[in-house]
């Protein structure tokens, strides 16, 4: 979802920092935004063959608390993701917890679930201090693999840097289980690198850079992805 440097993830998990590590409101406020970008880039991955729409609508309060929905087309699917949280700052320190739920109007994949149904839910975790943030985002609830429902167990942390229209961020994707015992899919370790233009206009290129080999095989795709994204506040 959205922006944490302006399009830093280009998807839900920056929405939901931005969201809660906005400055404190007089009393409470809804808002909302709408954006486009060439590819949907979600943790080092190109989950598009083209162009995704976005948008959201927040409520935030000035005590720290936050709800929020947003959406995105996708080649074959509509994501939709909902979450709520608590964040805030103390002495330039930013700090967030939140809880999101990713959907998928026809049970689409995503790299969190390869199987039927792509749905799953997150706790974020979140610290940020002088242009330094440290994420992680903990896999809770099930997960819909066929037809059985198991523990999601994956996990995803970013350390990242923002500086004036440059931001950087080192992700890495753990998922559960041994792909060649069962299937799942293999851990991988992504850098991506954004330059906004204006407050609206992001470009973003990301890279693999390592990844758990697979009967001697890597998996995923390490070509660098380059993405170009525009939001505005509704």
């Amino acid at each position: 979802m959205k922006n944490v440097f302006s399009l830093k993830k280009t998807v839900l998990a920056a929405s939901v920092v931005a969201a809660s590590m906005a400055p404190a409101i007089a009393a409470a406020e809804v808002s909302g935004t709408l954006g486009a970008s060439s590819q949907y880039l979600w943790r080092g991955q190109q989950l598009t063959d083209g162009a995704a729409v976005y948008g959201s609508v927040d409520y935030s309060h000035a005590s720290g608390l936050y709800a929020g929905a947003w959406a995105s087309s996708e080649t074959d699917d509509t994501e939709y993701d909902l979450y709520a949280g608590f964040g805030g700052e103390i002495e330039g320190l930013s700090y967030d917890i939140s809880y999101i739920d990713y959907n998928y109007t026809t049970g689409g994949t995503t790299a969190a679930s390869p199987a039927s149904s792509a749905d799953f839910e997150e706790v974020h975790l979140g610290l940020g201090f002088a242009g330094f943030s440290a994420d992680a985002f903990i896999g809770v609830g099930e997960v819909d693999h066929g037809d059985d429902a198991t523990d999601n167990k994956d996990n995803y942390f970013a350390l990242g840097y923002g500086y004036d229209k440059y931001g950087i961020t080192a992700g890495y994707y753990d998922f559960d289980g041994d792909p060649e015992v069962d299937g799942t899919l293999a851990d991988y370790t992504h850098v991506d690198v954004s330059y906004a233009v204006t407050d609206q206009f992001t470009f973003t290129a990301s890279k693999i850079v390592d990844q758990e080999d697979v009967a001697g095989v890597d998996t995923w795709d390490d070509d660098v992805v380059l993405s170009v994204a525009y939001e505005f506040a509704l």
